[in-house]
């Protein structure tokens, strides 16, 4: 069987299911490097779960050195297993910066060891500087993985071979969200509607999940709530989840300013998956007017589409599952006048919700899960 390192900088806690997948295939040994209490304050995988006891073979400890607190410059440990071990393919991060992966590639050229970048990519809006050196250290790689098909298109406009590009996609609990899924499913109405605090609690309800900082421009939304309910239709925001103290702070003293406390709840975090896909799934639409990442997934998961802006510069890889008119929708980026009339052509159009939830299972169900990246994971081996 052939032996897979994957070299990454931190065991996030939602790729836990994709780690435990390729951990238990059968087709390669999968190996993990990766440093434990990180500086990035992101939740990390439990790995007391018996799952992964049972693979602690495969799961190594290093440690990162970080620039400032934030920029990833050095990881100990890559460079001798790389030397040493027996492997097949060593995969990387996919960032310049990183120079421990500059010389771990290089070893793996000589000792003929397949070199893997899993990564952005470029965004399209790098300096020319910076994207002439990227594409030059993406094109020493034999496989590149890839989480949006927009960065392939990119890469291979900048003249990286179409043939050493994989896309990956991304993926969240799926098995448990799967579990949920099925059992809403067979609601009429939602179970926990009644920690709802607005004054009408049959309105429909627009969604916010996420942490509540300046790049999610949140107060896009309120104003543009205030203005769809003054002319038309009467909608309600649930706000799910917490973050900077003052800009939270800055939001609530909006909605107060605006009159909109009875249609606006802060609901604060989540933390019980149930009741969070509820809240998802009874929602009509879900609004990022910033950037969106994994909510994109999360919200399609439980069948709810999204809208967030088009400006794919500053968007996130996750922002592909939305297809207009489909599975959501777009506005221009900062123009509350667009986002209220996209808002409002969703809301009163004629798509059936059966119909929209069945659209945004079959994205996830097709391509945003762990069993499809396993699946091209798998392509990483063949010649």
């Amino acid at each position: 069987m052939k032996i897979i390192y994957n070299f990454t900088n931190i065991p996030s806690h939602y790729r836990g299911l994709l780690w435990e997948k390729l951990l238990t295939s059968n087709f390669f040994e999968f190996h993990f490097f990766f440093a434990v209490n990180n500086k990035l304050n992101i939740k990390e995988i439990d790995f007391k779960k018996e799952s992964f006891q049972k693979y602690s073979d495969r799961l190594h400890i290093i440690k990162n050195y970080w620039l400032k607190k934030r920029i990833l410059i050095w990881q100990s440990g890559v460079i001798k297993s790389c030397l040493t071990d027996d492997l097949h393919t060593a995969i990387f991060l996919g960032e310049i910066q990183v120079v421990s992966t500059w010389l771990a590639m290089l070893i793996c050229k000589i000792r003929r060891i397949q070199v893997v970048y899993w990564t952005h990519g470029i965004y399209g809006n790098e300096s020319y500087l910076k994207k002439k050196i990227r594409v030059l250290f993406y094109k020493t790689a034999d496989k590149i993985l890839l989480y949006e098909r927009r960065a392939e298109k990119l890469l291979i406009t900048e003249g990286v071979k179409e043939e050493k590009i994989l896309v990956i996609f991304n993926s969240l609990n799926y098995d448990k969200h799967i579990k949920i899924r099925k059992k809403i499913d067979t609601l009429k109405i939602n179970n926990f509607s009644n920690e709802f605090t607005f004054e009408d609690k049959v309105a429909s309800y627009l969604i916010f999940v996420g942490r509540l900082t300046g790049v999610k421009k949140l107060d896009l939304i309120i104003k543009a709530l205030k203005t769809i309910n003054n002319k038309e239709k009467k909608l309600n925001l649930l706000i799910v989840g917490k973050g900077d103290p003052e800009i939270t702070r800055e939001l609530k003293q909006l909605v107060k300013d605006l009159n909109l406390e009875a249609r606006v709840q802060f609901y604060g975090a989540c933390y019980d998956e149930e009741r969070l896909a509820n809240f998802i799934y009874f929602a009509e639409l879900c609004v990022s007017p910033g950037n969106v990442g994994l909510t994109a997934i999360h919200a399609l998961s439980f069948g709810t589409p999204v809208c967030t802006h088009s400006n794919f510069f500053n968007q996130m890889p996750e922002v592909e599952v939305i297809e207009e008119g489909v599975t959501g929708c777009f506005f221009e980026e900062n123009n509350i006048q667009l986002l209220e009339k996209v808002i409002l052509n969703w809301i009163n159009s004629n798509l059936e919700r059966k119909v929209i939830r069945k659209d945004c299972y079959t994205v996830i169900d097709n391509l945003y899960n762990p069993y499809n990246q396993v699946e091209i994971m798998k392509k990483l081996l063949n010649k």
